[in-house]
């Protein structure tokens, strides 16, 4: 019954329903860590105004105070739930198989961690020096068999349809004008090679961005802070260093092909002597290891996204990978850097 229904689920359907999933698996976890903030808060009169956050061998060694432990429960329980569980979904074309286990886990992993919140605060309550606080071990218990149950559930239900690999039919086709001296898009990259135009193409993962920024600045701040409250603040370049290798700018002039990752930091520059060849293709991201600036056996890469991207050959590198926005936008850069290659 349920592979009668993936295999009759339309494109349209399918992204849909992966759009879904991808909102609810990020919003879920974020709400549980919300609603534990939002009790913390209600007992915020019972509680030690440092709490125990850490323990050693010889018992507490380490404080926060309940902002600081709200703050974990959203951004650092939360939100590793929820950034696990999502990057999942963003990378069911890989392996449904594996995206499937991996919602399954982010679920587990966000139930747990906030649990865990919340039974630290829990075993604090009612207590006036913090010192011999211990975690309230029922709450982690049902913590842990809840995460267990929920990432099963939400394992079990996830089914994306096996996505194809086929290369599309717009990416062929700008592919094959691209290489065609009669196209239309080969006579117009002519003629702005030979006015020495350029151009430069956005190239960003869009909210993904934003998402995995904050959630690597909250995680590196939170995993800091209990070690020394001003370590926190590494979080601030650990986040700006993501969003910089998710997002920039293609450039195509008369200097050759490069990247601006973040607007402004330049990888991969290729001469056009260098290049030996060029083409339009299909990628799956995880093909070269993943999102963003990518080194891998495979090839040098700014990779955003699955689908259309130009590919380079020459240089020191075996191949450059650089996605584009869309299959027209990747004939026309194609085009434009074969006709600077022949002028």
């Amino acid at each position: 019954m349920a592979n009668t229904e993936l295999s009759n689920r339309s494109e349209q359907s399918e992204s849909t329903y992966n759009r879904r999933w991808l909102l609810a698996v990020i919003a879920g976890p974020l709400a549980l860590g919300l609603t534990a903030a939002g009790w913390m808060a209600t007992v915020a009169g019972s509680l030690p105004d440092q709490l125990a956050s850490h323990w050693g061998p010889d018992g507490v060694d380490g404080y926060s105070s309940l902002w600081g432990m709200a703050a974990v429960a959203v951004f650092a329980s939360g939100g590793t739930g929820a950034v696990v569980a999502g990057l999942s979904v963003l990378t069911r074309g890989y392996s449904a198989v594996i995206a499937r286990i991996g919602v399954g886990l982010g679920i587990a992993l966000g139930v747990l961690m906030t649990g865990l919140a919340v039974a630290v605060v829990a075993g604090q309550i009612g207590l006036a020096d913090a010192s011999q606080a211990e975690i309230d071990s029922p709450v982690m218990w049902i913590s842990a068999v809840a995460g267990c149950v929920a990432g099963a559930v939400c394992g079990w239900l996830y089914r994306p349809g096996e996505v194809d690999r086929t290369p599309d039919a717009d990416t062929v086709a700008a592919d094959a004008d691209a290489a065609s001296e009669d196209s239309a898009v080969a006579a117009a990259a002519r003629r702005a090679a030979a006015n020495r135009e350029s151009m430069v193409i956005k190239i960003s993962m869009g909210p993904v961005s934003w998402l995995l920024s904050l959630g690597t600045g909250a995680a590196v701040a939170m995993s800091l802070v209990f070690v020394h409250p001003a370590l926190a603040l590494l979080g601030l370049p650990a986040a700006a260093l993501i969003w910089i290798f998710c997002s920039g700018n293609a450039v195509i002039d008369d200097a050759g092909v490069r990247v601006l990752a973040g607007g402004f930091w330049k990888l991969m520059p290729l001469e056009y002597r260098e290049i030996t060849s060029v083409s339009v293709q299909d990628i799956q991201a995880l093909d070269f290891g993943g999102w963003g600036y990518r080194i891998s056996p495979a090839g040098t890469g700014f990779i955003v996204r699955s689908g259309p991207a130009l590919i380079l050959t020459g240089g020191s590198r075996p191949k450059c990978v650089i996605s584009m926005p869309d299959a027209e936008t990747a004939g026309r850069a194609c085009s434009l850097v074969r006709a600077y290659g022949a002028s």
